[in-house]
């Protein structure tokens, strides 16, 4: 079984920085699932989000690690039963004059996003038709955090737990503010490819996964992570 994720997602899958080693929750629940199927796992190495997707839609991959839930996605691809659910956190300058209360408080201002990164059709939706969003890709995500600091944007759209982490790991606390609300709410589900024959084990997959819910074992594993030190 072939299988890759992001490798910047906390906590859904990283890639520690020493080594090129894919964990998180997503790719451990995987290894779980796959060995109590007696099927290997072979991961991939770090690679972009869109090759990702494009690569499990040809069949170079079997399964995604993790992905939010579109209906293009459901017709390219196997998707699993949820995971678990994420919010998406809005980041924004200390200093901004006015505090933003809800989606329709940032049209008009500076906003950032990484590169690719698609945050449900509901949200999708409404950036592309009111918002200002510059997704350049850049070396390090932690660049997206810095622009706030450096006054280059008013707002950061990212995975909540991603953009907490990212707050300490560039000490910005005192220039970058979490919102409380949403920006939107979105179930993460492991992608399969319907190019090979993994899509045939879908349904066992799923099975098990539904199991490991019901043991409380999955649950175990989400809050080992989210205490956990991000990808390091």
């Amino acid at each position: 079984m072939k299988l890759n994720g992001s490798g910047v997602w906390y906590p859904v899958s990283m890639r520690q920085k020493s080594q090129d080693v894919l964990g998180g929750v997503f790719p451990e629940l995987a290894g779980d699932i796959f060995q109590s199927l007696d099927t290997p796992v072979e991961i991939g190495p770090d690679m972009p989000w869109n090759r990702l997707l494009t690569l499990l839609e040809s069949g170079r991959y079997d399964v995604l690690a993790g992905a939010y839930f579109t209906k293009p996605r459901q017709e390219k691809f196997g998707v699993s039963q949820a995971v678990m659910t994420e919010e998406v956190g809005v980041f924004i300058r200390k200093d901004l004059s006015d505090r933003p209360r809800m989606l329709e408080d940032l049209v008009g201002l500076r906003g950032v996003a990484p590169f690719g990164a698609s945050f449900g059709e509901d949200f999708d939706s409404f950036a592309a038709d009111r918002l200002t969003i510059d997704r350049q890709p850049v070396d390090e995500p932690i660049t997206y955090m810095r622009l706030l600091m450096e006054d280059k944007a008013d707002y950061l759209v990212i995975a909540r737990q991603d953009g907490a982490m990212m707050i300490s790991e560039a000490d910005a606390g005192d220039h970058v503010v979490e919102l409380p609300w949403p920006a939107a709410v979105n179930t993460l589900h492991f992608l399969f490819s319907k190019a090979t024959p993994c899509i045939a084990l879908l349904e066992r997959f799923n099975a098990v996964l539904e199991a490991r819910k019901a043991s409380g074992a999955l649950e175990a594993l989400i809050k080992l992570h989210q205490v956990s030190e991000g990808d390091g």
